[in-house]
């Protein structure tokens, strides 16, 4: 694989994927820069989805999604403005489709941010942009399962926006291992949305933890 150059001042920040709230009030301790779900994790930790966002409200430091569903952009566009309602600078996101892409320019006038998920080529990244999305939830793992090439898809989006100046920030979603985050730095994301087992894997290093038992015994030695 060839050498990736990154430009200058791109770091990736960290995302915690998940609904449950012990998991990502350890993540917020750790530092990361904020809260995703959908709502299958809503389902999987039985929590509603404004329960969820006012727990995180007063957040203010922290990134806060809110996914909406329905079948035309006015159906979501009632439930996004509620949520803002909830907090203002709330990022919604949005399924990619063209009700979608409807839906983000019309939250867009109203200065509501946005993030188009579910991206999985060059082609609908471009799109989401050209309808005003703030962000784009890139899939890895789920390309790769389907027989495409997340990590070359993220590359190539990436690519694109540095290329052309874009202010679309990419969040590397669907993380399934260590080597998916590992390449989505390399690749420039600018977040990655991971799920708590994988923080952890990415935290471990028997290396660091035997380091740090020897230091510890040399200390009480002092």
């Amino acid at each position: 694989m060839p050498v990736i150059k990154i430009k200058a001042g791109n770091d990736m920040r960290y995302l915690i994927d998940s609904a449950n709230i012990s998991e990502i009030e350890s993540a917020i301790g750790m530092g990361v820069s904020g809260i995703t779900a959908n709502p299958s994790m809503y389902l999987k930790n039985k929590v509603s989805l404004h329960s969820f966002i006012g727990h995180f409200k007063d957040l203010s430091d922290k990134l806060l999604t809110a996914e909406v569903i329905g079948e035309t952009a006015e159906e979501m566009l009632s439930q996004a403005e509620a949520l803002a309602g909830i907090r203002p600078d709330i990022i919604i996101k949005v399924n990619f489709s063209r009700e979608g892409m409807r839906l983000m320019r019309m939250l867009k006038e109203r200065n509501i941010r946005t993030a188009a998920t579910l991206i999985f080529n060059l082609n609908q990244a471009t799109l989401a942009m050209e309808a005003g999305a703030d962000f784009l939830f890139v899939f890895i793992g789920r390309n790769d399962e389907n027989g495409h090439d997340g990590i070359s898809v993220l590359q190539e989006i990436c690519g694109v926006i540095r290329l052309n100046g874009y202010h679309t920030r990419v969040v590397a979603a669907s993380i399934k291992n260590v080597y998916h985050l590992r390449q989505a730095a390399l690749s420039g994301a600018h977040y990655a949305a991971i799920n708590f087992d994988t923080l952890e894997k990415a935290i471990y290093s028997d290396l660091s933890v035997n380091g740090a038992k020897g230091f510890e015994s040399d200390w009480k030695m002092l």
